[in-house]
Formats: structure tokens, C-alpha cells, sequence
């Protein structure tokens, strides 16, 4: 026998149950419009009996911890507010989207029927508990509702089950059996299980446990129990005059005419609601003592006479219905799923190149737009410059495109400017040089200009190059493209708030630094000086045979180290280079080499050689600059390598390393020394870092960083422990 207890446990890990796709498509709608009242979107979810129950299993929960339980939809709306409801709905869409295969095996079940009977039993409850006069309509209705919410349990849990079960069985008495036996519970204990589980209440999981039940049993119920069992026999049988009568008379004590009318106002009710929420559902006939026929549906045509209309022509408009509203909740929810990702990726994005990518990614998926080109302002918003990332088709492209901001007249500048969307197209024959350009390189015969904002400031245009089957972007797709460029403008205007913040507590640190320096040098010279001078004074008295003499002459040295150590830290606070001149770096380099060779390598074991770039251009620079980044690079190679080794050091030509900016050259000095670890590489050119021992100030490379910089250079510096390290130094051609 199977086990009741695994079967729940099963349950309760199946999660969402289907609805269906017209009404949570207008849930999303209601939630994305900021003016839909709350009680508007409780309408719609009361109209639905799992969403319904999956806003009541959430306000029930015990993440609120509420003292009372919430059974009425429209106050458990109004707690939970616009974004839990949105969460909801977004949630429940994303699921059935993507569980739409495992509900594709049932073909026998049909949830628009499903949800007509829900509608009707529901409103059929509310009816009978007000004629009854029945304390709570809300929860009457509910019951009502949620009567037949096992089956959607089952179905959820056990889909192939389930279809055998329907397709075998032809009344509810054996479907019940076989429920029993292929899947250890009935569609009435789910239901009531799955109310008791949540706490809603224990009369309403009665009434969904026993609705099905032998008339007799059910005559000594309390009331709910009676009014959804009621609701029941008219929504499943509306033809069986005799029965609901007997029904009505013998457990809520109402007569035929009174079930008649009852039946026949929530049926025109439930009828207006599926026309709003634009559902096509065959509704059943009313209750007559002769039946019509079950399968054919009566319309009467516009001159008045009645039309037979096949159930099976209705059932296949249904299908067609439902098709188009799940490819609508698919493509809305694809939307949001990619947004979110996008949102994501942004988020993680470390640099304006992955803050681009992730748009491109975005907008190829969302829109099938590949030719994506981002225009950029510099730091000082003087040019327009092209970017894209490296993935991009376009990447080798951008890399010329520049435009100036003030003396431009492009549509790419206007709409920057102007932070305006608009259209450049063939039909257009523009004017201006750069945008013919444009539509060529994009090869396209439509681009979008989709301004970037940021903080209320033009922060770049952004250019959509459309499909050739695309003239113009829907009015929706045109304010998401928007949404999604406010979001990219947000990050770019982040991550450049964050690069000037670091470079202004770089250059703050420095400037701490190099003042604590300035005094730090200034303050121990003057001592220094001073027991200089007195040592002096004790060799000339002492004779030459003195040992005391050969002491003195060792403090003296150490005294002359700590000075050179003092005059690094007065180099390292000194002034920025201001004297510029037109140098051939070969020959800056080459001097320095000559000098070093004797004075730091000879007699070391160390090798220094120099392979200049002939062709390398003579740039605007400080002479002095470069002399004291080079003497202190080919210093501290030296002191990295006291048993010997090799010391490289070439020029070259190279491009720009960052938008903007001109070509320029590079120096490279590589040494075969024993490398960095990774905890010095990572502060490696701030002040008072050092892997020497025995007094070194670690201010080296500090000075070389800090004269780069100053000359509007760049240095890098890769280095693997055992293997030796290389530092890069570009320098552009023009300042």
C-alpha cells in the first residue's frame, strides 16, 4: 500500500501549481503599472484558485508571524503590498514557463475548464452562504475556490498518473478509487491537507475534504461544509435538475426555484469575468428538466434564430487561445528573466568594458540587435570616443572614432547633448560626414540613438545599428531599451566615481607621504650632520696606528648609508617634474646604462644589456624624470640579484592603453632575479614596501610610480616567483 505520509512529503516539495496564462499575464500588467490600485490586483488574483492560495499560503506564513489568520484575498493583498504580490506573480509565470513540458504530458486535463468550475463553485458559495445567511461570504468564496485545489496537486506531483487516471475513469466515484490506487491519496485529502498545512482553517479544509461524500453524510455538516458541497453538485452538474434539488432542499433548506436562480446569476457573473480577462470557456447550460445537448453549445445568430456550434470548434478555439497566452507569458517572462540577469552581470561588472558587454549581451538576446556601438566622453567631455567590447564585431572599428563634443553638428553628439532618442536611417541622406560614415560601418539602414544619463548629466549615446526587417522599435521595446541604457549610465557614472575617488586618495596618500618624507629627512639630517662632523673631529685627533680609528671610520659608513636613505625619502617628496623637452629616450636610457654598469653590476656577476627601438620617436618629457625612474628600476634589479644574473632592458613603439589617449613608447626592464610574492606585488608601489632586509626604505619604486604618473605615463610590472620581473612603462607621444 502506498505510504499517505511519502505521498505528502512529495507534495510538499512539488512548489508552484498551474493557472492560467491570460490572468497571469494580467497580474503582471496590473503590477507593472504603478497606478493599479491594490484592490484592483486582488481582484484578479480572487479570480484564480492557486494564485489565490499562494498569496494566502504567504501571508499565512510564519515569516509574518500574524496572531490571526488571513482567509479574505483582498486584506491579504493589501498586507503584503504591490512587490510581494509582483514577486509573486513573477514567480509563479517563470515556473509555469519553464515546467511547461512536465504539464504537456497531460492532455486530458483542461485548465480553462478547471478554472470555470473553480470560478463558478466559488461564486456559487458566496451566493448560497449570503441566501443561507452564512456568517463569512469571503471564506464561503474561498472554499468554494479552492474546492478542487488537489487536483492541481496531483496533477503538479503526479502528471503521468494523473492523465491515466482521467483517461480511465468515467464518473468521479471511480476516479476517486483510482486516485487511491495509483497515487495513495484522493484530489479531496490533497486539498484538504494542503489547507491544514498552511494553517488557513480547519472548516474550510473540511469542506474541500468532503465534497465529494454521500449526500446522507453530509446532511449532519456544519454549514460550510453543506455550501461548498452545494456549489459542487451545481457547478459539476448542472444538468441533474432532480439532484441539485434534492441538495438544496435537504442541507440549506432552499428550493428549486432558489437553486435555479442562484445557479443562473453566477453563471452570468462567471461568464463577465471570463469576457474581461478575455478567456474563452464553453459555460454550461443551465439546469432544466429536460437537457439539452451536452456537447453543443446554442448561439443565436444576429438575425435570431439559433446556431448549433460543435464543442469540439470551441475546444480547439480554446487550445488556439491558450497557445498565443502562453507565448505571451513566455516572451514576458524571458523579458524579466533577462533583465534580471542583466541586472546581475551589471552589478558583478569590475569595469566599463564588462558594463558594455553585458549591454550588448542584453540587447542581442532581448532584441536581435548585434551592431551595438557606444559612444563615450572623456574625462574631461571634450571628445566622443567609439567603444565596444572585445567580443564585438565592431571592437577594431571603434578604435578610430572620435568626435569632438562642441565643434561636432552629428546626430551622435545632438542626441548626447540633447539626451534624446532618435533615428538615423538611409532615407535621411544626412548631411554630416561622421553619420553617413555611420550607417555604413554599422551596414545598416536604421541605427537608434538611445541616450546614456547620469546624474542628470549626458553621459554618452549609445548606437543600435536595426535588423533590415526592422524600420523603427516598438513604443514598449524603445522605453525598455531606455530603462535598460538608465541602468548602464547609473554604472558608468559608479564605476568613474570610483576611479576618481582612487586616484584622489592615491594622490592624497601620496601627498602625506611625500610631506612626512620632506620632514622625516630634514629632521634626521641635521643630527646626522652633526655626529658626522664630531666623528671628523675624533679621527683628526687620533694618530694614525689607533684602533679606534678603523671603529670610527665603520660608524662613519653606516652614518653615510642612513644618508642616503634620508636623501631617497627628500627625492620621493620632491616637487613634480616641470621642465619638459623634446628627448630621444634611446639616448637618456643608454647614458644611464654605461653609468650603472660600473657603479651597480661591475664585479656582481649581474649581465645589463639595452636593445634600443630605432624607430622609436622622440617625445615631450623630463630628462631628469626619466634618469631617476631608470637609475632607481636598474637599483633595485641590482639588489634582487646578489649572486648574479641578467638584467634586459628594450624600447618600442607601442599603441594607446586606454581610450583617448595618443600612441606612445615603452620601456621594458626585465631581470632574472627571484621574483615577487604575491602579498609585495599587491602594494607594490606604495611607500615603505620592500622584500630587502638590512635598512632598504622600500621608497624605490614609490619614486618611480610617483615621477610616471606625474609625466602622464603608465607602469605595470608581472613578475613569478623563481622567474625573474618585468616592468612595463608606457609614456604617450603627445601630452
Amino acid at each position: 500500500m502506498i505510504s499517505k505520509d511519502k505521498v505528502y512529503a512529495k507534495i510538499k516539495k512539488t512548489g508552484n501549481l498551474p493557472t492560467l496564462p491570460k490572468i497571469l499575464l494580467r497580474l503582471l500588467e496590473a503590477c507593472d503599472n504603478e497606478a493599479t490600485p491594490l484592490t484592483e490586483i486582488a481582484s484578479i488574483i480572487s479570480k484564480d484558485p492557486a494564485l489565490s492560495f499562494r498569496a494566502l499560503q504567504l501571508v499565512n506564513s510564519s515569516y509574518y508571524g500574524l496572531q490571526s489568520t488571513f482567509t479574505g484575498i483582498e486584506q491579504a493583498v493589501v498586507y503584503l503590498g504591490a512587490n510581494s504580490i509582483k514577486n509573486i506573480a513573477v514567480t509563479t509565470a517563470i515556473h509555469q514557463v519553464f515546467e511547461k513540458k512536465r504539464f504537456d504530458t497531460v492532455k486530458k486535463f483542461n485548465i480553462n475548464n478547471f478554472w470555470w468550475h473553480s470560478l463558478l463553485c466559488a461564486t456559487l458559495a458566496k451566493r448560497l452562504a449570503k441566501k443561507t445567511g452564512f456568517s463569512s461570504l469571503d471564506e464561503a468564496y474561498l472554499s468554494g475556490l479552492l474546492h478542487d485545489i488537489g487536483r492541481l496537486v496531483l496533477i503538479s506531483t503526479y502528471p503521468k498518473e494523473h492523465e491515466s487516471i482521467l483517461l480511465d475513469t468515467e464518473d468521479v466515484q471511480n476516479e476517486l478509487w483510482a486516485e487511491t490506487q495509483l497515487i495513495g491519496i484522493t484530489h479531496c485529502e490533497a486539498g484538504s491537507w494542503l489547507i491544514k498545512n498552511w494553517k488557513l482553517n480547519s472548516l474550510m479544509a473540511d469542506a474541500i475534504r468532503y465534497h465529494h461524500e454521500p449526500l446522507d453524510d453530509i446532511k449532519e455538516a456544519f454549514p460550510l461544509v453543506k455550501i461548498v458541497y452545494v456549489s459542487n453538485l451545481l457547478g459539476d452538474n448542472s444538468l441533474n435538475y432532480e439532484r441539485n434539488c434534492e441538495a438544496g432542499e435537504a442541507l440549506l433548506g432552499l428550493g428549486p426555484t432558489d437553486v435555479t436562480e442562484i445557479f443562473e446569476g453566477a453563471t452570468e457573473e462567471v461568464v463577465e469575468i471570463a469576457a474581461n480577462l478575455d478567456i474563452k470557456v464553453q459555460p454550461p447550460p443551465p439546469p432544466r428538466k429536460k437537457p439539452k445537448k451536452s456537447t453543443e453549445e446554442a448561439i443565436k445568430s444576429a438575425d435570431g434564430e439559433e446556431k448549433e456550434v460543435p464543442a469540439a470548434a470551441i475546444a480547439a478555439q480554446e487550445f488556439e487561445d491558450d497557445e498565443k497566452a502562453q507565448a505571451l507569458l513566455t516572451a514576458k517572462i524571458k523579458s524579466i528573466t533577462l533583465l534580471t540577469g542583466f541586472l546581475e552581470s551589471l552589478v558583478q561588472a569590475g569595469d566599463i568594458e564588462a558594463i558594455v558587454a553585458a549591454f550588448e549581451h542584453c540587447v542581442s538576446i532581448l532584441f536581435d540587435i548585434e551592431k551595438v556601438l557606444f559612444f563615450l566622453p572623456d574625462k574631461d567631455g571634450v571628445l566622443l570616443s567609439g567603444r565596444t567590447s572585445a567580443s564585438n564585431n565592431l571592437y577594431q572599428l571603434s578604435h578610430g572614432l572620435t568626435l569632438p563634443v562642441q565643434r561636432s553638428s552629428s546626430l551622435i553628439v545632438k542626441a548626447h547633448l540633447e539626451s534624446s532618442m532618435s533615428y538615423l536611417t538611409t532615407d535621411d541622406e544626412p548631411e554630416n560626414l561622421a553619420d553617413q560614415q555611420i550607417l555604413s560601418a554599422l551596414k545598416s539602414s536604421t541605427v537608434l540613438f538611445v541616450p546614456i544619463v547620469a546624474d542628470k548629466k549626458p553621459a554618452g549615446t549609445i548606437l543600435l545599428g536595426l535588423p533590415a526587417s526592422i524600420k523603427a522599435l516598438p513604443q514598449s521595446d524603445c522605453k525598455l531599451v531606455k530603462v535598460i541604457a538608465q541602468q548602464v549610465g547609473l554604472c558608468l557614472y559608479l564605476e568613474r566615481m570610483k576611479e576618481k575617488k582612487a586616484e584622489e586618495i592615491e594622490a592624497e596618500r601620496m601627498a602625506a607621504v611625500s610631506m612626512t618624507a620632506k620632514k622625516f629627512a630634514h629632521e634626521i639630517n641635521n643630527p646626522l650632520g652633526i655626529i658626522s662632523n664630531y666623528l671628523m673631529t675624533m679621527k683628526l685627533k687620533l694618530t694614525e696606528e689607533s684602533d679606534l680609528k678603523e671603529e670610527l671610520g665603520i660608524i662613519d659608513e653606516e652614518i653615510a648609508r642612513i644618508s642616503a636613505m634620508i636623501d631617497q625619502m627628500d627625492m620621493f617628496s620632491q616637487a613634480a617634474f616641470t621642465l619638459s623637452e623634446l628627448i630621444d629616450v634611446n639616448k637618456v636610457i643608454d647614458d644611464i646604462v654605461q653609468l650603472t654598469r660600473s657603479s651597480l653590476f661591475d664585479g656582481s656577476g649581474t649581465e645589463i644589456s639595452f636593445n634600443p627601438d630605432d624607430s622609436l620617436p622622440r617625445i615631450m618629457t623630463s630628462r631628469d624624470a626619466i634618469k631617476q625612474i631608470m637609475i632607481n628600476l636598474l637599483k633595485n634589479a641590482s639588489e634582487a640579484m646578489e649572486d648574479g644574473g641578467r638584467v634586459a632592458i628594450l624600447t618600442r613603439v607601442a599603441a594607446r592603453k586606454k581610450r583617448g589617449e595618443p600612441n606612445g613608447i615603452e620601456i621594458v626592464v626585465s631581470d632574472s632575479g627571484p621574483g615577487l610574492p604575491d602579498s609585495i606585488k599587491a602594494n607594490l608601489f606604495k611607500p615603505f614596501v620592500t622584500t630587502k632586509e638590512g635598512g632598504h626604505s622600500g621608497l624605490g619604486l614609490s619614486i618611480v610610480y610617483k615621477a610616471v604618473n606625474e609625466l602622464g605615463g603608465a607602469v605595470s610590472c608581472s613578475s613569478k616567483q623563481g622567474e625573474g620581473t618585468s616592468f612595463v612603462i608606457f609614456f604617450p607621444q603627445e601630452k
